[in-house]
């Protein structure tokens, strides 16, 4: 059986040099029987971040470099991708002389695959046959390969991770940390920077940034978190009013756009003491103290009319009744003694009370 199978390889290589031998010989190698050229695009960098991901396809172009017979052409790869996948879309060709065909060879892998895997693959196209005469496995088969590698997009996710959000209360020249830390969500090591967005608009309000407004954590490992960092800042030195203003802290990747942002108020209690009051004074008007002064003034008056009003009123009404009270008259006391007691008063040995008197009293 072997003898009869090499006696049928060796019958059709004699058919085809005999058939080779009746054509004319080309000019250039290009144009050599049986020969074939592969190109395929760029190597594939699969981007794996969540909501992004996309397959990852390689188009490539098998050619029929002869001019004078057609061939058939094998796809085939060599791979050896554990966490990717690779698919040919056809894997067999028949070309006639100086035909081109298309294929594509699609990459495809989890989201959030790790940035440190890569593959190296190989795309290899045969020549399987000159038209009807089978060549594959002997010296004139034709090959012609593609190798590259596949790789996985590195991508950024922060989080920045401040366990306070809430409002701070601060008095004036009160200094405060905002402690944090940055997680690092991407699929490689990130140098992630933090910064205090509207630092300027707070400068300019009298807050002071003791500890800068920008910071980086370094090296975060793919799934890490960073060392505890803080921003320290002081309240403005004078506050006669309340001031509140939003402080913005944001996260971002150096390996790309991807970020993460964090704000809260920042509240400084406005100053009471003299000084404060002396300022609320001042903002009343002088016409306006005057008026206030002419309207107690003129109340005390009234009050003070009112009390002698009523003191002249009273002593009146006291004289008006001693006068017309009728004399009693004398009562004499016969009795061996002859005592005798006048009670009649004159009221003209009292002064009459005029105004000066009543004063006096008061």
């Amino acid at each position: 059986m072997v003898m009869a199978g090499n006696g049928r390889t060796l019958g059709a290589l004699l058919t085809a040099f005999l058939f080779l031998s009746l054509l004319p010989l080309p000019t250039s190698a290009q144009g050599v029987v049986g020969s074939i050229s592969l190109e395929c695009s760029e190597d594939p960098d699969i981007n794996v971040k969540p909501g992004e991901y996309q397959d990852e396809v390689v188009e490539c172009t098998v050619t029929n470099d002869g001019t004078l017979i057609a061939e058939s052409i094998d796809i085939t790869e060599e791979w050896d991708g554990v966490y990717v996948n690779m698919a040919i879309s056809e894997d067999s060709f028949t070309l006639d002389a100086g035909e081109s065909a298309d294929f594509t060879v699609t990459f495809s892998c989890d989201e959030r695959t790790d940035a440190e895997i890569e593959y190296e693959f190989t795309i290899t196209a045969t020549v399987t046959a000159w038209g009807p005469i089978p060549v594959e496995g002997t010296p004139l088969s034709s090959v012609a390969n593609h190798t590259g590698d596949v790789t996985i997009k590195e991508y950024g996710m922060v989080t920045l991770d401040m366990p306070d959000t809430s409002s701070r209360n601060m008095q004036t020249s009160e200094e405060i940390s905002i402690t944090f830390q940055v997680d690092n969500d991407g699929n490689a090591p990130d140098t992630i920077e933090i910064r205090i967005t509207n630092a300027n608009e707070l400068e300019q309000l009298g807050f002071v940034l003791q500890s800068g407004d920008f910071l980086r954590a370094s090296d975060v490992q793919s799934g890490g978190v960073s060392e505890q960092l803080e921003f320290i800042i002081r309240a403005p030195s004078e506050a006669q009013s309340e001031i509140r203003n939003l402080i913005v802290v944001e996260a971002s990747s150096t390996l790309d756009s991807s970020k993460d942002i964090v704000d809260f108020d920042l509240i400084v209690e406005a100053e009471v003491d003299s000084a404060g009051l002396g300022a609320g004074l001042s903002e009343v008007s002088t016409d306006d103290l005057a008026l206030y002064g002419a309207i107690g003034g003129g109340v005390l008056l009234v009050l003070f009319l009112l009390i002698i009003i009523g003191r002249v009123s009273k002593r009146s009404s006291k004289k008006r009744s001693a006068k017309e009270t009728p004399s009693e008259p004398v009562i004499e006391i016969d009795d061996d003694d002859d005592l005798d007691f006048d009670l009649d008063f004159d009221d003209d040995e009292f002064p009459e009370d005029d105004l000066d008197s009543m004063l006096d009293d008061l």
